[in-house]
């Protein structure tokens, strides 16, 4: 299950040849996965015990973080978007 970790928000706007262009932040998930398991993680923090767990084998290259940035919007590019 992807971990939200940054929201989307706009920080600023800035103008491009008299056109307001928004400067924003992505939304941004992490998935944590054990590498031989196949376990979800749900947080840092359960990953982070369970290689700090006696009981298991997991090592902290055993983690895979995937992280994946949405960009929810974007300034038209192309030709036509005159930037």
């Amino acid at each position: 299950m992807p971990i939200k970790i940054q929201d989307r928000k706009k920080i600023y706007e800035v103008d491009k040849d008299g056109k307001q262009i928004p400067v924003i932040t992505p939304e941004v998930f992490i998935t944590l996965t054990h590498l031989e398991t196949g376990k979800e993680y749900l947080s840092e923090k359960e990953a982070s015990d369970d290689v700090s767990d006696p009981n298991t084998a997991t090592k902290i290259e055993h983690i895979r973080r995937d992280v994946e940035v949405k960009i929810a919007e974007m300034p038209p590019l192309g030709s036509d978007s005159n930037l």
